[in-house]
């Protein structure tokens, strides 16, 4: 067994064999999400093996800050748990303290983010773009119904299954739509102009950050990079560097990371326009690939066909 703790950079790290909360052994770190770290972990009870997200620990920060990051956690596991009735959206199984840092549990998904799919791709063609972006925005649409703004989509905040199912996660940043939140939100290359300026925040905030997800897939770069931390000053979108994509992708694609929000379309309209995209049933059976987005489309589309009509 490993060494249970050790120190990297001033942080604590679990290592293999830890035991979190008396029942979830971990097994091995899976990464960084929004204010913790993920780990695979076995439930002892269950048997099951499963995702557990941990606060960060504590480092420089006064009682009272950090206090504030474990409230952080907490709202990620409320919010996951009142979400739960959305496929593609990771549901909290369990929630707890551990050495003073609050955690979460959740499923394991047996993939990795899309980060690494498109490092993977390099780049993405326009029909498995298009399929990713059907199932991230099914689930965005739904999000937006309830009434939350994500606020930190990107490729590292979704992942693919085997079999090709994408899954929304990292709600730690989500807050109700139409209101101001209390601290700004977001990753660079993936910020809406509006993402800076503190103001209401409404849906289409992530329908461009969507739209710079599309985009990084089908061109292998950012189609604005602000690093600043302040509002992007409005420029011309590099559509030059879209010039091979499929022509109704690429038009979804510009609308989605249109400046004013007001222009952007609805979660809904980019998965209604991207579908159209996608081949039929009448189409040849895509190779049976690994984490294929197509695969999941394939699927749904045979699972439709075996339905019995209503009367």
């Amino acid at each position: 067994m490993l060494r249970e703790l050790f120190t990297n950079g001033g942080f604590t790290v679990f290592t293999s064999g830890h035991v979190i909360g008396e029942r979830y052994r971990v097994r091995s770190e899976l990464g960084e999400g929004f204010g913790g770290e993920v780990y695979e972990v076995l439930d002892l009870l269950s048997g099951a093996v499963l995702a557990l997200k941990i606060q960060q620990p504590r480092y420089l920060e006064s009682t009272n800050g950090y206090g504030l990051y474990g409230e952080d956690a907490r709202h990620e596991f409320a919010l996951g748990t009142s979400l739960g009735g959305i496929s593609g959206v990771m549901t909290p199984l369990d929630s707890g303290n551990h050495l003073g840092r609050a955690y979460f549990v959740m499923d394991r998904v047996d993939g990795f983010d899309l980060g690494n799919f498109v490092d993977r791709a390099q780049p993405v063609s326009s029909v498995r773009s298009a399929a990713m972006l059907v199932q991230l925005c099914t689930v965005l649409h739904q999000v937006h119904s309830y009434g939350f703004v994500h606020r930190d989509i990107k490729l590292e905040n979704a992942l693919i299954s085997r079999r090709g199912v994408v899954t929304l996660i990292d709600l730690g940043s989500s807050v109700p739509s139409g209101k101001p939140p209390e601290i700004p939100a977001g990753t660079f290359g993936y910020l809406a102009p509006e993402a800076v300026s503190r103001g209401v925040v409404e849906t289409s905030l992530d329908i461009f950050s969507a739209g710079c997800l599309l985009f990084r897939m089908l061109a292998m770069e950012f189609p604005f990079l602000n690093e600043t931390g302040y509002a992007m000053t409005r420029r011309p979108l590099p559509v030059d560097k879209l010039v091979n994509v499929d022509p109704v992708v690429r038009r979804v694609c510009v609308a989605m990371l249109e400046w004013d929000p007001a222009d952007r379309p609805t979660a809904a309209e980019v998965r209604d326009e991207l579908s159209v995209v996608l081949p039929d049933a009448s189409s040849p059976v895509p190779p049976r690939l690994s984490h294929d987005p197509l695969r999941w489309w394939w699927e749904r589309l045979q699972r439709q066909e075996r339905a019995p009509m209503s009367s």
